[in-house]
């Protein structure tokens, strides 16, 4: 009827209806349409590679039949894949064609994996020349787009000549100021419909949800002025400050039809008892360097004939340094701080953890120290209360650090080496952060069981693993070390492996697997001075026993190989080889007990008196006799 009218009013002179009278029709118009649509499709879940729980299913109606809304779940409750699979929707109810992600530029390659790993579709990440990404833009190749904020700024008007018809905002609080340049460009973007991500949309300011809703429906709260009187306490003698904000459940209950949040405890019982979050972070381009002069390092010992027990130990060097640097290049050069995990994880606990203003209990495990050392001043920045346990804390002080961790509220943060990965009793963490992944997943285990045990009050539990992209990092995560097979045949008893190959075949996969994974690194060809690096791990063995056993074999090998093709005399040769065997045979049963060692600390956190091991060698005979005296066993008296 009133469409009726309009249009019959429209024909009069005495009548003038104002353009805003039409929009606010249309978008009546079109919710009356979408809820149409919602009695009469159903979601293509068949189409998510993925099995939704039933508040991530509900996440996806809420998106699926609006034109813009606010996801503004927790942290860890699977943000990403709800908008994934609303955006698949989309197409299938509504025909989009194209849809927008901006988003983070350290975020892009990890949007990008997710949408080919939960759904079919092809996905982009915008880059280039502007005539580059224009065409980009405007190609029907693929249906999700992905873009950084800042490339908004000079590539608007090209993305809105391309028929944008859904735009998703990842990390939204970019915008929360409504002033600045990319705010603007954002609220420029012409879309069909709009999804806003973040997990908070509220940070310091009210102004700042009102930024962020500004892009969904800009004429939802009104103009500035008025929504400010409506919620703001302003001072009585500074009328441009603002003392406190009142009316917030009235301001809550207008939201609630385009606004979803879940936190944690509420979708608890539909949760895993442990949640693991792989966060990805780009290097910074002086840890690139550093990294790729690493790599260059190791395959130059690599691709050596012999290898010397020098270069064992320098390979492991290297192998350690390209792992440090990962975290920051203050551990290898004690100078620069270059560290693009420190700014993401002070990005999840300020902002996606909202640590400073709700009870949570944290663990942060490094393996150096130094790492704690700049974590610790990220948390002092922020006022909070930390404690830090490491092999050179007394054993006597020990527990009154747990207990202060445990009793005391304002103490959030246990920042632990592998000291705390093995035999503590930390439940009362709700969260485990792994600043950086050990080599040995045995290890990754061992630090999550810390929390998930018997006397856990938190019924669910996330682990955040830290990784940097294109490094050493990102192929630990892919479980490329052969040493996971030997410790899944030795501990897992649910595991069939029965045999870990030890044998040259073995031992020369292993080399070939690590120059792979160097080669893909594209090494600089210079190589960093590795002696500087000062390693302050306390359990680096864990590589170094597994590496040294294979280099020594391999060495063993080429050095039997360089015998044969020796010009000494025959006569020699028997003699000269016999004893080069048995010197050979001695090294590597040297190595197989320092492996034995590491195999008992494992599984009792114990370790064995080097002093207690004996190893012997007839080399006339061939004999080999092998003893070592387990902790704990005292002789009988006679």
């Amino acid at each position: 009827d009133f469409l009726s009218f309009l249009e019959e009013a429209s024909g009069c002179d005495q009548i003038t209806i104002r353009p805003e009278v039409m929009e606010r029709v249309d978008r009546e118009y079109e919710k009356e349409v979408l809820h149409w649509v919602k009695e009469n499709y159903k979601i293509p879940y068949h189409q998510i590679q993925a099995t939704l729980y039933p508040y991530q299913k509900k996440g996806v109606e809420f998106i699926a039949y609006k034109a813009g809304c606010i996801l503004a779940d927790e942290m860890g409750l699977g943000k990403t894949l709800q908008a994934i699979a609303a955006a698949v929707a989309k197409k299938s109810i509504f025909s989009f064609r194209k849809t927008l992600i901006v988003c983070p530029a350290s975020l892009k390659e990890q949007w990008k994996s997710e949408i080919e790993k939960f759904s079919g579709e092809k996905a982009l990440n915008v880059q280039g020349l502007p005539g580059e990404r224009a065409s980009q833009y405007s190609s029907w190749q693929h249906y999700f787009l992905i873009v950084n904020y800042e490339t908004v700024l000079s590539d608007s008007q090209a993305i809105n000549k391309a028929d944008i018809d859904f735009l998703i905002l990842d990390e939204a609080q970019r915008i929360k100021n409504f002033e600045t340049k990319t705010a603007n460009a954002i609220k420029r973007l012409r879309k069909k419909h709009v999804l806003v991500l973040t997990g908070t949309p509220i940070e310091n300011r009210l102004s700042d949800l009102y930024s962020v809703m500004q892009v969904v429906d800009d004429r939802f709260l009104g103009p500035l002025w008025e929504f400010s009187y409506q919620h703001c306490l302003f001072d009585v003698d500074n009328p441009n400050k603002i003392n406190g904000y009142y009316d917030l459940n009235k301001l809550k209950q207008k939201l609630k039809p385009i606004l979803l949040r879940r936190e944690k405890r509420k979708v608890i019982e539909q949760l895993p008892n442990v949640s693991q979050v792989d966060v990805m972070v780009n290097l910074s381009p002086r840890q690139e360097d550093y990294h790729a002069e690493y790599a260059s390092g190791i395959l130059q010992i690599i691709h050596k004939k012999f290898l010397t027990p020098a270069d064992h130990t320098r390979l492991h060097r290297l192998l350690a340094a390209m792992r440090m640097v990962c975290n920051s290049t203050f551990l290898v050069d004690n100078e620069t701080n270059e560290s693009s995990k420190l700014v993401e994880l002070e990005h999840i606990l300020i902002e996606k953890l909202d640590v400073q203003n709700r009870d949570c209990k944290i663990i942060i495990f490094s393996e150096w120290i130094k790492s704690h050392k700049l974590i610790g001043d990220i948390l002092r920045q922020y006022g909070l209360t930390y404690i830090e346990f490491n092999g050179s804390v007394p054993v006597a002080k020990r527990g009154k650090l747990i207990k202060k961790f445990e009793e005391d509220p304002h103490c959030k943060f246990f920042l632990s080496t592998e000291s705390g990965g093995a035999g503590l009793n930390l439940q009362m963490a709700d969260t485990l952060i792994n600043f950086e992944l050990p080599w040995n997943p045995a290890k990754k285990n061992q630090r999550i069981g810390r929390i998930d045990r018997l006397g856990q009050k938190k019924e669910n539990l996330t682990v955040i693993n830290l990784i940097a992209r294109k490094s050493i990092e990102t192929r630990i995560a892919s479980g490329l070390m052969l040493k996971q097979n030997l410790f899944e045949g030795v501990l897992d008893e649910s595991n069939a492996i029965n045999m870990v190959d030890f044998s040259q075949k073995g031992r020369s996969q292993f080399l070939e697997a690590i120059e792979n994974m160097i080669s893909e690194f594209e090494p600089s060809s210079k190589e960093h001075d590795v002696e500087m690096v000062e390693e302050d791990t306390e359990m680096t063995e864990d590589f170094v026993e597994f590496s040294e056993a294979t280099s020594v074999d391999t060495t063993s090998t080429q050095s039997s190989e360089s015998t044969k093709s020796s010009s000494s005399p025959a006569k020699d040769n028997g003699s000269v080889a016999k004893q080069q065997k048995a010197a050979q045979l001695e090294e590597v049963l040297k190595q197989g007990m320092g492996f034995f060692s590491g195999l008992y600390k494992m599984a009792t956190g114990e370790d064995m008196d080097p002093g207690d091991q004996q190893l012997e060698v007839n080399k006339e005979t061939g004999e080999v006799t092998m003893k070592f005296k387990l902790p704990g066993f005292v002789a009988a008296p006679s």
